[in-house]
């Protein structure tokens, strides 16, 4: 098996890097996490998956950045040393909704979409079986309640999502996720 970390919008590839790399032992796997292909426009030292524009009061995604950094995440995850089925994507807040689309659209694994969101302007298609964990932070207080509920437009096309709400998770504390995803892991995902 091997773990790969998706940052969220504002991050880089250490973001939550103990926590990962930690669950990669636990799990006796291996780990990747890698930049996001944008710069934050508000922070060019950080990276984003895509960034947004404001439309009818609503942050849209950049549909070009998006269809890109979809396109750079599978081309990463096809570069690792062991086939697809082996990889578990993991994502938190951008990331998270990144990894959701990432499964969608190639047989991996699994995904897991910590305190996620998927951008409501994007057109989705289920190409594969691939599960996903839809990891909602019950103190998550960043993610509005109506980006929160964005998984069910992947539950309507009949995505395998795996809604969980996580006690004692906000947006930025995670540990108790990382938990979650070790006990799912070791029982076997199904």
């Amino acid at each position: 098996m091997f773990l790969v970390f998706l940052h969220g919008k504002g991050g880089d590839k250490n973001s939550y890097h103990e926590q990962a790399e930690a669950l990669a032992e636990h799990l006796s796997s291996d780990f990747v996490s890698f930049n996001a292909p944008f710069f934050n426009k508000n922070d060019t030292d950080k990276f984003a998956w895509f960034n947004k524009i404001e439309r009818n009061n609503r942050k849209d995604a950049i549909e070009e950045e998006y269809s890109q950094a979809i396109d750079y995440i599978i081309e990463k995850l096809r570069q690792l040393p062991c086939p697809l089925l082996e990889i578990v994507l993991i994502g938190h807040s951008q990331g998270g909704g990144m990894a959701a689309d990432v499964a969608l659209r190639t047989e991996i694994k699994c995904a897991f979409s910590i305190c996620g969101d998927m951008p409501y302007n994007m057109k989705y298609q289920v190409l594969s079986e691939t599960p996903v964990y839809w990891f909602e932070g019950k103190n998550d207080t960043y993610i509005s309640d109506e980006r929160k509920a964005s998984y069910k437009l992947l539950q309507d096309l009949g995505a395998d999502i795996r809604y969980h709400l996580i006690p004692n998770c906000t947006h930025t504390e995670i540990d108790s996720a990382f938990a979650e995803i070790e006990k799912i892991l070791k029982r076997g995902v199904k």
